[in-house]
């Protein structure tokens, strides 16, 4: 359907020194040889050229057009729609003017301007000094706030947001996804976290409690996810540590960027056979597997007499019917025989524990946990070397 411009609702001579009347049926007005025309209907178009202007526009956004011969078909963008219009036939003589809310409607010139094809749904608005700058998108403020501070996990971020900690220009943010721009100042209104998650906590009271020395050893940490444990490590002296975890994507960028560590992303521990050097100390932070089911794997990787810090999930160890509604174990005794099944397990592993502790904070479900720490005191049976 092509756009008509109907000639018996032309206003002609009109200066627009007051607000033009707007006739019925009309989507918009532009000015065409100081006429007055209305469109009252259009059709997609595919403009190479685009006419621009430095002044703010009233009703009509701009005008494109498709350069052919001495023709030129005119497209029209509507305010309230993001698509180039079709608007007819004109020559390249005619004087195309544009109607502005500023300055008391005043007619003002316009420009040509060559576009790429591919920028048909670009808005006016980008339009500066005779160049065309394609639209920038808006991001989620959520990725805003991690490529702005890196050092904290999307978890945080997330955490602060509901939490209406995160100002945007001035303004409290609660949704994650809400579409911030490039020149928006974004702030965070939060008590800052020692770890990149919390999980750099509970390693730290094992470390502390159970007087384990973290200074200069290589480590690896596996069950990474966000880089709590890591983090904890590399605060505690630790020189360099392989993160291992079989999921992708969830490793803090404070974490990833560290010269002192190395990711390894999408691998299963049970089935990991070597890492370039033997490991000091190793940290188990497993979810979905029993801790017994990887330490053969685990004993491959470490020295003679290393330590192992192991963050025990009952949920994970228990048996099926010990495991009560939403995957929470609440019964003491089976806390107790799962802590007892996993010390004897690995002792026979040749380990001696040095002592256990519970968590000072519950998992995400709220279940209990514990930590317990190992020293590797022989060569096991299932080491190959």
């Amino acid at each position: 359907m092509a756009l008509m411009v109907e000639d018996d609702l032309l206003e002609e001579g009109k200066t627009l020194r007051g607000e033009p009347e707007r006739p019925m049926g009309a989507t918009g007005l532009v000015v065409v040889n100081e006429e007055v025309k209305p469109v009252l209907s259009w059709r997609l178009a595919m403009p190479k050229f685009i006419i621009s202007s430095p002044y703010p526009i009233w009703w009509v956004n701009a005008l494109t057009a498709h350069r052919n011969a001495q023709q030129t078909s005119m497209a029209l963008q509507l305010s309230k729609f993001t698509l180039f219009r079709r608007c007819g036939w004109l020559t390249s003589a005619d004087e195309v003017l544009f109607l502005s809310k500023q300055s008391q409607l005043s007619h003002y010139p316009v420009r040509w301007t060559e576009i790429h094809k591919s920028w048909q749904r670009r808005s006016f608005a980008t339009l500066k000094s005779g160049k065309v700058i394609p639209a920038k998108k808006k991001k989620r403020l959520d990725e805003v706030c991690l490529e702005k501070f890196q050092q904290y996990s999307r978890n945080y971020i997330q955490s602060w947001i509901i939490q209406g900690k995160v100002i945007v220009d001035g303004k409290v943010v609660t949704k994650a996804g809400h579409p911030v721009s490039d020149k928006a100042i974004v702030e965070i209104k939060a008590e800052i976290p020692k770890y990149v998650c919390r999980a750099g906590h509970k390693l730290e009271a094992a470390i502390e409690q159970l007087g384990v020395d973290v200074t200069g050893k290589v480590a690896l940490d596996s069950g990474l996810s966000t880089g709590g444990f890591t983090d904890c490590l590399l605060q505690h002296g630790a020189s360099f540590v392989y993160g291992v975890d079989v999921g992708y994507g969830q490793v803090a960028d404070k974490i990833r960027r560290d010269e002192r560590v190395s990711v390894i992303e999408r691998t299963n521990l049970r089935y990991l056979t070597e890492l370039p050097q033997k490991v000091d100390l190793v940290t188990l932070d497993l979810s979905f597997i029993s801790i017994l089911v990887v330490m053969p794997a685990v004993v491959n990787l470490m020295k003679e007499e290393a330590t192992l810090i192991t963050l025990i999930k009952p949920q994970f160890e228990a048996r099926r019917s010990q495991v009560g509604g939403g995957g929470i174990v609440r019964d003491p005794l089976v806390h107790q025989e799962v802590r007892e099944k996993i010390m004897k397990g690995v002792e026979d592993l040749g380990f001696k524990c040095n002592g256990w502790i519970e968590s000072p904070l519950k998992g995400a479900d709220g279940n209990i946990e514990f930590l317990a720490c190992f020293t590797r005191t022989v060569n096991s049976p299932l080491t190959t070397e």
